[in-house]
């Protein structure tokens, strides 16, 4: 399997990001402080999302029905809440400046690689 160098759009990215701290309802325009738990706090919610159609779809509640579609929403829900970590980065980047959010989660993948020996 082969993988672009790349794939996220990072301008898209920004955008979205920015989106999301423009629309908020004004108890929060004016308090950075809930922005950012807010920010972090999606992250929880939408990881929730992921365990409940990973449970559907193991047929871990035994009240429920197996529901081997639950794997597609499953693997949804866990991109969800990756990318809600992403723009949950750059709005702390675009607040606080630093290290891009992109260059970071590069340094980490190879801390990563490193940590088991995984290259050399």
């Amino acid at each position: 399997m082969s993988y672009h160098e790349d794939t996220i759009d990072w301008q898209l990215v920004h955008d979205l990001s920015q989106w999301l701290d423009n629309n908020v309802s004004d108890q929060y325009k004016n308090q950075p402080l809930a922005q950012g738990w807010a920010r972090i706090a999606k992250i929880q919610e939408e990881l929730g999302e992921t365990i409940a159609e990973f449970i559907s779809w193991t047929g871990q509640n035994p009240r429920k029905p197996q529901d081997p579609n639950a794997y597609h929403r499953m693997m949804v829900e866990l991109a969800d809440t990756v990318m809600t970590g992403i723009y949950a980065m750059n709005h702390f980047f675009a607040e606080m400046g630093g290290d891009t959010p992109r260059y970071i989660l590069m340094q980490r993948m190879k801390h990563h690689a490193e940590r088991i020996h995984l290259y050399g």
